[in-house]
Parts: structure tokens; C-alpha cells; sequence
């Protein structure tokens, strides 16, 4: 995927640029690469999770919870993205990402005025410790009428029950509803799901 590329390639040069040594960039990098082996399912689910949001998203985009930005920045490529991440430590690298195509807002999803009439809003890994319900209602209300919500995560604290139980109550419509795989994450082995609701207006 070329976002990936350039997402490194950013990183790299972010790096240099705030005086990163050859020393602290083989730490870092070594220190992630130790737990490879033990987290290598996991990290292929998360890249396939991604690579399926993108599939499904275009128009205007609201990126909940972008971290690092690699999924904003893969999603550039298919529309208008907004990401929204509430950490201030993501932003030096993130503002390196902004394009034409994509801003991020420093905020907080539930409160801060994130913007309007979305086409799709996504939530990529960031629900599974978090009780779903409020997130899914404030997508509701950024969203344009007949817009979507993509959730994709892996299946920790009941997160997939609770989301279709949501779309069911409240009268959406689960377009699709996908098992991507299986790994172990957070100490223990569970699905990896996508999970694509239509509001329907």
C-alpha cells in the first residue's frame, strides 16, 4: 500500500529532523521488532482491517482516533479526510501528513466541534476498550443523511455484540459484517471484525 511507504518515509525524516542519532532510531526500531514474533497475526489483521476500511470509504471522511495518522493518510487517498486525535503528542509528526486532502484536528470527538455532513465516519482499533454507544450516536450526528460508519477492531469486551445490538435499537441497517481473522491481542486470542453500518437517513 503506498500510504505506508510515505508514512514511513515521513517518519524517518521526522525523525531526523528533531536530532533522532543512528543510535536511539536501532532502540527504537529494535525494540519493536523484538516483539515481532509474538505479535505478527495481530499486526497483519490490523494492516488487512485498514486496507478493507479503505476499500468501503470515499467522499468526505472523519477519522476517529488517528493516532499516528498511517489510516488518515491511506484514506486521503480515496477522499477528504478529517482526523481527530485527542493526544497532543501526535501532532509534530501529523502536521507532516497534512495535505489537500487531509487535516487533523486536535479535540475530542464526543465534545469538540469536529465538523458536519460526513459521508463516512471510521473507527479503526480505538472502540475495544470503550463503551461503543456515545461514539456511535455522535457519528449519527456528524454524519451526512445517507451516511456510513466503519468499524473495524478485534472482538475485546463484547465490542461486536454491543455494536450490532446498537444498529438494531436505534434502526440502521449492517451492510456488512466480516470476520477478518483471528490473533492474539491484549493477552488473549479473538477475532479481528469489519463491521459497515448505513444510517439510511
Amino acid at each position: 500500500m503506498k500510504a505506508v511507504k510515505t508514512f514511513y518515509s515521513k517518519a524517518i525524516d521526522t525523525f531526523r529532523e528533531f536530532g533522532g542519532t543512528e543510535e536511539e532510531l536501532m532502540w527504537l526500531v529494535g525494540s519493536r521488532l523484538a516483539l515481532f514474533p509474538s505479535h505478527r497475526e495481530e499486526i497483519m489483521l490490523r494492516l488487512r482491517a485498514m486496507e478493507e476500511i479503505v476499500r468501503r470509504a470515499e467522499g468526505k471522511i472523519l477519522d476517529v482516533g488517528s493516532g499516528s495518522g498511517l489510516l488518515a493518510l491511506a484514506l486521503s487517498e480515496k477522499g477528504i479526510v478529517t482526523g481527530v486525535e485527542k493526544a497532543p503528542d501526535f501532532f509534530p509528526f501529523l502536521r507532516t501528513l497534512e495535505n489537500e486532502r487531509l487535516k487533523f484536528i486536535q479535540g475530542d470527538f464526543l465534545r469538540d466541534d469536529v465538523g458536519r455532513d460526513f459521508d463516512v465516519v471510521v473507527f479503526s482499533y480505538i472502540l475495544h476498550d470503550l463503551e461503543p454507544e456515545p461514539f456511535l450516536r455522535r457519528a449519527i450526528e456528524v454524519l451526512a443523511r445517507d451516511g456510513r460508519i466503519i468499524l473495524g477492531d478485534f472482538d475485546l469486551n463484547m465490542l461486536r455484540s454491543k455494536v450490532r445490538a446498537f444498529a438494531d435499537e436505534n434502526c440502521l441497517r449492517i451492510v456488512e459484517d466480516v470476520t477478518l481473522g483471528r490473533a492474539k491481542t491484549h493477552g488473549s486470542p479473538c477475532e479481528a471484525f469489519l463491521i459497515v453500518i448505513e444510517t439510511g437517513g
